[in-house]
């Protein structure tokens, strides 16, 4: 038992020790922004792109894990779609084209960065870095351009036009441009001398930690406001069938068994906090939005756990 939990809990651990300090007082919760663009701009990125580095071009660029992925994102876009329009029809209202996008998005994008990417650093090494850092090509460069394409449908401008505007600010992200670096990095096989790779491990190490405390301080400003019903299924869609739906799509892509193991962890992290971010832009579902990064986040404590121990 203490084996299994070892696997993720210490994970957990550290998210909880930043929410337990700023409900505690210990720092006020506006240190989320220091902490996150650390995290978020200069270690995390740094761990991305070293790991990358190190990879061969060939396992960087696995066409079976992009496709399975995307087609598991797809599936699960629309079955969040689809309920988002059912759970508003029961409330006798009728759901607009954002609200079905922004829960198609929360469905099928997990919180890869700040969870899934050090949970799986550490569980799989490299590997892990890798299978997290492929599958934010597809996130971050598919499905959430995707989504803010259906947010703004009814704006001015062709659908075409918005798709290339919310991909131009998608390749700005910071795990993108790590991305693109690994990936030329490896590709030329120039990689990263001694001293370089060095400190791209070295700051790459503090990511982690930085990362999940930072998501403890943001998680202390939450509450579980809105549509109960609606936050308990978006979270059991994220947690429970992502993975679910993932595996199924990498096996009929063909893909080898570790990757299919290490992929159904990353795709067990709750909904991702990008979403939250958009639906407060967009106001579009910002209480359930938030609400369901929250109690999503609480309840992977148990099926992240259970997923890795599968693995395992």
């Amino acid at each position: 038992m203490l084996d299994i939990l070892n696997l993720t809990l210490p994970f957990f651990a550290v998210v909880g020790l930043g929410f337990f300090a700023a409900k505690r007082g210990f720092l006020p919760v506006e240190a989320v922004g220091p902490i996150t663009t650390f995290a978020f701009y200069f270690a995390m990125p740094a761990l991305v792109a070293g790991a990358l580095a190190r990879q061969d071009i060939k396992a960087i660029l696995d066409f079976e894990l992009l496709s399975g992925w995307l087609l598991a994102a797809i599936v699960l876009f629309i079955v969040g779609m689809i309920f988002a329009k059912i759970n508003q029809a029961s409330r006798g209202e009728k759901a607009t084209l954002g609200q079905m996008a922004l829960s198609g998005q929360a469905a099928s994008v997990a919180n890869v960065g700040f969870l899934s990417l050090p949970i799986a650093a550490a569980n799989f090494g490299d590997e892990g870095v890798r299978l997290s850092a492929s599958v934010l090509i597809v996130d971050l460069l598919v499905i959430i351009p995707f989504s803010i394409t259906l947010l703004e449908a009814r704006s001015e401008g062709s659908a075409l036009r918005t798709f290339i505007r919310a991909l131009s600010r998608a390749i700005r992200n910071p795990f993108a441009i790590a991305i693109i670096l690994g990936v030329f990095l490896s590709a030329t096989g120039i990689g990263l001398p001694g001293p370089t790779d060095r400190f791209a491990t070295f700051l790459g190490n503090a990511g982690a930690p930085a990362a999940l405390f930072a998501l403890g301080l943001s998680l202390a400003s939450r509450e579980v406001e809105g549509d109960g019903t609606y936050i308990a299924i978006i979270s059991l869609l994220k947690l429970v069938l992502h993975p679910i739906i993932v595996v199924i799509c990498l096996w009929l892509v063909g893909a080898p068994q570790n990757i299919i193991a290490i992929a159904a962890v990353i795709a067990a992290a709750p909904v991702a906090q990008n979403v939250f971010v958009i639906s407060s832009q967009y106001q579009v579902f910002a209480k359930r939005m938030s609400a369901s990064v929250l109690v999503s986040t609480v309840l992977a404590v148990a099926t992240m756990t259970a997923v890795v121990a599968l693995v395992n």
